[in-house]
């Protein structure tokens, strides 16, 4: 088990990333995934399976975690940054999820409160001491990286949706999204930062035909 949680830490650290921060890197990126995910239906049949076949990895990882920290759910929002979230964590041996907004189209309550868990330690905590793991665009995007790793590959175009697509409605629209099932198109869902359509030119986004 230590050696699964040193490796999720190992690829967090040492993640190559295709964009770099700022207006035409992940800013960009973020906000076309916003209102790709906005646009995207609430209920894609054809999108259920892939969101189901996340489901024991959750469970499994889950269990992990409780061998390390006591998990509560808390109905309100407890931390104010990922900084906070680690001194927290690492001083009372508690990490907290918040409990709210939790309705979701596929996997039960208790489910997709564990993979919040899931998420903030493996990705957040665990990578204590890397600068980009923040709960910032750039961080959500190496979380979901290291959450990649762990998964069949037939999981990835909903986990995207579930961690990518969600982060980035919330940085660029300022509320939590309603969870959808659904795939989110145009976007590669394990080269991170490539789109459909647009060129990769100095680590920043450009419309194709547009140079």
């Amino acid at each position: 088990m230590k050696e699964i949680f040193e490796n999720w830490r190992k690829s967090v650290l040492t993640e190559k990333l295709l964009l770099k921060p700022g207006p035409g890197g992940w800013d960009l990126y973020g906000e076309l995934v916003a209102d790709a995910y906005a646009h995207a239906p609430d209920f894609d049949p054809n999108a259920a399976r892939s969101f189901e076949s996340i489901t024991p990895f959750i469970e499994n990882m889950f269990k992990k975690i409780q061998s390390r920290v006591e998990v509560q759910f808390v109905d309100e929002d407890p931390y104010e940054n990922d900084d906070h979230m680690r001194r927290e964590v690492a001083n009372s041996g508690v990490l907290k999820i918040w409990n709210l907004e939790s309705d979701h189209p596929v996997f039960d309550h208790g489910t997709n409160l564990k993979l919040r868990a899931v998420h903030d330690y493996m990705a957040h905590i665990q990578a204590l001491g890397s600068s980009g793991t923040g709960f910032d665009m750039k961080g959500e995007i190496q979380a979901y990286n290291t959450h990649l790793k762990t998964i069949p590959p037939s999981a990835a175009p909903a986990l995207f949706t579930e961690v990518v697509g969600q982060a980035a409605f919330f940085l660029n629209k300022g509320h939590f999204p309603k969870q959808k099932i659904a795939f989110l198109p145009g976007f590669d869902y394990h080269n991170i930062g490539v789109i459909e359509g647009y060129d990769i030119v100095a680590k920043e986004l450009v419309k194709k035909d547009s140079e």
